[in-house]
């Protein structure tokens, strides 16, 4: 399953266009939040999404829940969970939900850690990047043995970080 992730576009379809034509081959799209768009304009393009803390994504859920080749997955802003204050409040939802990673977006900074046996991601902001970070994106790939997070930069698709996680066989 591929997965192409990106949060705080802020009404910036031009970085959405480039990213859907890098990776044809996605199997969902999701917004993490403050994408000022409407839910028809990212449904549309084929996006689920989640409620930022913008007041434009009225219909949009608050989290996303999906398991995809079994591994749990969360989908959230991260405004609830007071990212821009630490992980903490992000780390205990995400093991709450017993997930395998949680994605949020809120800080406009890219950030990538497997903490404790729970990746967290924060593919950073599509369009409005904190000082000297590059607008980025993530594209997650899973298959049942193993879950591989990337970070890319818009502008020429490199990737800014990287981690692989394998299932831990149970016995």
């Amino acid at each position: 399953m591929i997965l192409l992730l990106f949060s705080d576009n802020h009404r910036n379809k031009e970085n959405i266009d480039i990213i859907l034509k890098r990776h044809p081959n996605a199997d969902r799209i999701i917004s993490l939040g403050d994408s000022e768009m409407s839910e028809a304009e990212l449904t549309g393009l084929g996006i689920f999404g989640v409620r930022g803390n913008y007041p434009f994504e009225p219909k949009f859920p608050d989290d996303l829940l999906f398991v995809f080749d079994e591994w749990m997955m969360v989908f959230t802003h991260g405004h609830r969970q007071n990212v821009k204050s630490g992980l903490t409040q992000i780390y205990l939802f995400g093991k709450e939900k017993e997930a395998d990673a949680v994605f949020f977006g809120h800080t406009h900074r890219a950030f990538l850690e497997d903490f404790r046996d729970l990746v967290l991601c924060n593919p950073g902001s599509l369009a409005q990047p904190r000082i000297n970070e590059p607008a980025s994106y993530a594209v997650v790939k899973t298959s049942l043995t193993d879950m591989l997070v990337d970070i890319l930069k818009v502008e020429d698709g490199c990737v800014l970080r990287s981690i692989v996680k394998h299932r831990r066989i149970k016995r």
